[in-house]
């Protein structure tokens, strides 16, 4: 074999040499860039895993800074926040407006377990605070209901929907007829006036949006005939369920009572400075059984009602739809006290 014709595999020969040499410094440049990748991707888990704890860390120190504040919250200042969620509710809810035809059904109503269970209470003997404490005959409060037939489901045989609970004789009256006399026992003279408003606005053809106009005269009429009258209380019941209109105070179930204030009219503040000082004389005697106060305007509803005729004017919503008589009538003796706390102590 000649010598020219072993020079060309001496020459394939280097060339593969090279290749590979070039092959192995690839491989060692991907395997270092893997590498590489995989420690900064290890430290970037490990980084992120620190910003997520760190995160946790940051929640667990809010809540339990928040825990801390709400632990360190008086009880006025709880009671006051439940107040005005509730206060929410009452604002963001719609009201019934009953057609007058559902207002003058008489539904099956079990009116002989109603009738026993008022006349079975037990009215309680409450010695007098203050013997020189009395009207001496003269009626300064006047009691009357806007919706007179407002009832209560429990004694209702045939219905459970707020929307029923209207009853020409076991009604709301029954609540006024109470707090009238847990007045008089506490010596401040009361006025009554337990008429029938549905009927006579079904008399005069009217509809319920017309009920304030009607007890409006009621009220003119007996400030006109008795200048002794220095309160006025419509008495009402919520169409709220049982959960917001019932409070549980030293192992009793009271009915819990809401006060209204129309902003229809240029001296509402007035009659919102009277109310304001039961309701403070109440979260006081009776921690959480008000609701609190709530303004309406006109758009809202009558925004006035009838309370442009007093600065001691107010609308008193006594329970709801679901209270029974006893936990209303425990609840008319804890407004009485107010009442002739705020009555007797008042500056005049």
């Amino acid at each position: 074999m000649s010598q020219t014709e072993e020079t060309p595999p001496k020459k394939d020969g280097k060339r593969l040499l090279k290749i590979l040499l070039y092959l192995a410094t690839a491989l060692f440049v991907i395997w270092l860039l893997a590498l590489l990748y995989l420690m900064f991707y290890i430290q970037s888990d490990e980084n992120e895993e620190r910003y997520v704890l760190d995160k946790l860390e940051g929640i667990a120190d809010l809540k339990a800074e928040a825990l801390h504040k709400t632990e360190s919250l008086s009880k006025g200042e709880v009671e006051e926040t439940n107040k005005q969620e509730i206060q929410l509710e009452q604002l963001d809810r719609d009201e019934f407006n009953p057609a007058m035809k559902n207002l003058l059904k008489n539904r099956n109503f079990d009116k002989k377990r109603f009738d026993a269970i008022f006349e079975n209470m037990k009215t309680p003997q409450i010695p007098p605070r203050d013997p020189l404490h009395s009207t001496f005959g003269k009626e300064v409060v006047y009691i009357y209901h806007s919706h007179s037939r407002e009832s209560f489901l429990p004694y209702f045989k045939d219905t459970k929907k707020p929307e029923d609970a209207y009853h020409s004789k076991a009604n709301i009256t029954i609540v006024g007829k109470m707090l009238g006399k847990a007045l008089g026992r506490r010596g401040i003279g009361t006025e009554v006036d337990s008429a029938d408003i549905v009927q006579e606005l079904s008399f005069r053809g009217l509809g319920f949006n017309s009920s304030y106009k009607i007890s409006g005269e009621r009220v003119k009429s007996a400030s006109t005939e008795n200048k002794d009258l220095e309160i006025f209380l419509d008495i009402h019941r919520d169409s709220l369920r049982r959960k917001s209109t019932t409070k549980e105070i030293n192992g009793d179930n009271f009915a819990r009572l809401l006060f209204v204030i129309g902003t229809g009219h240029e001296n509402y503040t007035k009659n919102l400075q009277f109310t304001e000082g039961l309701d403070k004389l109440l979260s006081t005697q009776y921690p959480g059984l008000s609701k609190g106060i709530i303004t309406k305007d006109s758009t809202q509803g009558n925004g006035v009602y009838n309370q442009d005729m007093s600065p001691n004017a107010v609308i008193v919503e006594i329970g709801g739809v679901d209270n029974t008589l006893e936990e209303l009538k425990r609840t008319t003796e804890a407004l009485a006290d107010v009442l002739s706390d705020y009555y007797w102590h008042r500056e005049k």
